[in-house]
């Protein structure tokens, strides 16, 4: 998939562009996984015995507990940099701490800083753990499964808790970097993070500014359909998102008393995405081919803040009560303008005007009270309220008569309300010193309410059981069975009408006030091997998703109206999945990480009553890491290898069928650190080292997809190029 997009070259045929690709992907997979193997095999001749400090195990065997004299060697600067050198981490550090698909704030939680979530709903995992310099960790544990010492938080897989030291002095952590992208632009970047104590007092404040520009080159070919097969037209597009965030954050811990703990997250954040994109278009329906450019203009604001709260109290008994409260608030507003260029000499005409706003709000409070009930048993009982909201505006201009004018859109004005209540208890027994099993009860009520152009209210009331049984056959050796049933989150965005960032060819998309939850009973099986000591981590994880009310695309054509769909329930469907992890550190340095991730999924497709696989489950994917530390040279270097099966996600609506094409990925980097007196660290990164496209295959009917009748086939691919970073960063 490595072909370079050309925006010289003539176009040719459409599918002798694809039988080339398929043949260039082939042979680039069997060249890569040959690769893959060779490494492996060079990998694992270099084992060799390490003296290297195994990590501690707690009594209870759940909990690995890693030292920072364990990481010294290494000359960490961060506690991200500390994660990165522990073997069988599978947690992802790259998502918000707070899962947005997930109802409210739930018990699941993967990182915890001495032993207590962030506040938050937006906080980033990555950016949290590169603010906490090395030199104020005590230890990192990493907890396996369930644990009863944990108030409120709960996790099927791996929990990474910071324990921090008691300690009054101040540290600064500073990073500047700079970013190449394949245009030549140059991006700066940088971040200052300040932590330190007074009294009862500890803090962590920051500064970020980090860029998210993005250049896009693609290329369009198109054929005709059905009874033809001849050439359509040549699309090229260069695009540009110049868009920088800027954060500042801070967290706040408080001890009150021995007993009591108050915890402050607090965030605001300003982003302001502009986009151009240049069009050349080269219609081959005309004899000669006729040439036309198009210019796109996206103006947009996007400001957001959030308010976390979070209290701890222990009381003399042994129970311990938690209070938990969130409120953010994300405002954006987006115009996307379209012109025709050099419609007469000198001169561009406006075709369409798109302007979008608005308001996402959310406001939710969880108290938690847990108290042991006997030897090897305790409990939790919970209630959290939750207010979520979006107020959306959609305005429409499109070229009528040679002038722009305003043009209704159903269901565009809207403001979307669920207020939703839940009641949990959750009971942790021991059954044995080797067999724990942990059982939670859930029963939630909901009201859904939308207003503005469409009036509709309607009540929920879900029940939802979860079951955790804990079997560890050795220290080393440790299975896992889970039975759970999950609620999903309703994206606010498909009640109303919203724009359709994937297809330049239609405006906007309908919205659905009827769509509701989908409910999926979750079936897991997992095993975890430790082998040589802990330098070898092998696991497995099994899981059957049984779903009802799956989303999709359905239709809603009015009699009489043209076709429209919009997001809406399609049925019920399957979910098979397999996970492998493996981590090996083969030296005291070298970490090889492996994982493999094998889905199939199914339902009925509600337009061709065809089966399909579910969207967004996706066939999986696979990645290879490596790092290898090298503390004579004070250096590290590493690769990160990310891969898919190709067509891997399927899009199925009412008039047309895509596939996208998983992008690999292959990145590395180079780190040298304990540069000068200062400790520095300096970073080189090269980010899609192999410049892979993404690609996709896109039919268009005539008409209802049911029918058959193919109008026109695209094949689209987008190249955002090679990214070359360097950063510096230190701890004063």
């Amino acid at each position: 998939m490595n072909t370079r997009i050309s925006h010289d070259e003539p176009c040719g045929s459409l599918l002798a562009n694809e039988r080339r690709l398929i043949r260039l992907q082939a042979s680039f997979h069997e060249s890569m996984t040959c690769r893959v193997l060779a490494i492996a095999a060079l990998l694992l001749s270099l084992a060799a015995p390490m003296s290297l400090q195994a990590a501690e195990e707690s009594a209870d065997d759940t909990t690995l507990r890693y030292p920072a004299e364990f990481f010294a060697q290494w000359s960490p600067v961060t506690v991200r940099d500390m994660i990165d050198r522990i073997p069988g981490i599978t947690v992802s550090l790259e998502a918000p701490t707070g899962n947005q698909n997930q109802r409210g704030l739930s018990a699941t939680e993967n990182i915890l800083i001495n032993g207590r979530r962030l506040s938050g709903r937006d906080n980033n995992a990555e950016t949290q753990l590169r603010r906490i310099p090395f030199d104020q960790v005590e230890r990192i544990e990493v907890i396996r499964g369930t644990s009863s010492d944990l108030v409120g938080v709960r996790s099927t897989g791996q929990v990474i808790n910071i324990v921090t030291r008691a300690s009054s002095q101040r540290s600064l952590t500073v990073e500047t970097s700079a970013t190449r992208y394949q245009d030549a632009h140059v991006e700066p970047g940088g971040s200052l993070s300040l932590i330190g104590s007074a009294n009862a007092l500890e803090y962590r404040l920051g500064l970020e500014r980090r860029s998210e520009y993005l250049t896009l080159r693609s290329r369009e070919d198109s054929i005709h359909g059905t009874g033809n097969f001849g050439p359509n037209d040549l699309r090229l597009t260069d695009e540009i998102t110049d868009q920088v965030n800027l954060n500042l954050n801070g967290a706040f811990s408080w001890t009150i008393s021995p007993d009591s703990v108050l915890a402050v997250n607090v965030q605001a954040e300003q982003s302001d995405p502009p986009r151009l994109i240049e069009r050349f278009i080269r219609d081959f329906n005309s004899r000669p081919a006729q040439d036309s450019r198009e210019r796109e203009r996206y103006d947009a604001t996007r400001d957001s803040w959030e308010l976390g709260l979070n209290f701890n109290h222990g009381f003399a008994d042994g129970s311990q009560l938690e209070l938990l409260t969130v409120n953010n608030r994300r405002v954006e507003d987006t115009l996307r303008e379209r012109f025709r260029l050099d419609v007469s000499p000198g001169r561009d005409l406006q075709d369409l005007a798109l302007d979008t706003a608005t308001v996402n709000a959310e406001r939710i409070v969880r108290g938690v009270y847990s108290r042991p009930l006997r030897a090897g048993q305790d409990v939790e009982f919970g209630l959290q309220r939750a207010l979520t909201s979006l107020d959306t505006v959609l305005q429409l201009s499109q070229l009528q008569g040679g002038v722009l004018r305003r043009v209704a859109v159903p269901n565009a004005n809207s403001l979307i309300e669920e207020e939703r209540y839940e009641g949990f208890a959750v009971h942790h027994w021991q059954i044995t010193p080797k067999l724990r099993m942990e059982s939670t009860l859930a029963v939630e009520q909901s009201t859904i309410s939308q207003s503005g152009d469409v009036s509709r209210s309607r009540d929920f009331r879900f029940t939802k059981p979860k079951f955790d049984l804990r079997y560890d056959y050795s220290n080393a050796l440790q299975f896992s069975l889970g039975v759970e049933k999950v609620i999903g989150q309703l994206r606010f965005a498909d009640f109303a009408a919203a724009t359709d960032p994937r297809d330049e060819n239609r405006n906007t998309i309908a919205g659905n006030p009827e769509l509701k939850q989908d409910q999926t009973w979750r079936y897991s099986l997992g095993v975890e091997q430790r082998l040589l000591q802990g330098r070898l981590v092998l696991s497995a994880r099994g899981q059957y998703w049984d779903v009802t009310d799956a989303t999709g695309r359905i239709e809603t054509t009015v009699p009489g109206g043209p076709l429209t769909s919009a997001n809406g329930n399609i049925g019920d469907g399957e979910v098979l999945s397999l996970q492998l992890n493996g981590s090996y550190r083969l030296t005291e340095g070298l970490l090889l990480n492996v994982s493999v991730l094998a889905r199939a999924s199914e339902t009925r497709d509600p337009f061709t009553g065809e089966t399909r696989r579910l969207v967004p489950n996706d066939r999986g994917n696979y990645r290879v890491t490596v790092r290898h530390d090298l503390p004579v040279w004070n250096a590290s270097y590493g690769i990160d290898w990310l891969g898919a099966d190709q067509g891997n996600r399927p899009l199925p609506d009412i008039d047309r069928w895509e596939e996208l094409d998983q992008r690999e990925d292959l990145s590395l980097f180079l780190e040298r650190n304990s540069l000068t007196a200062l400790n520095l660290a300096l970073r080189l990164e090269l980010g899609n080292v192999l410049d892979v496209h993404e690609c996709v295959n896109r039919k268009r009917y005539a008409g209802h997809i049911r029918d058959g009748v193919i109008r026109e086939i695209e094949h689209r691919c987008n190249a955002r190029g090679p990214q070359v970073a360097l950063k510096l960063r230190g701890t004063f």
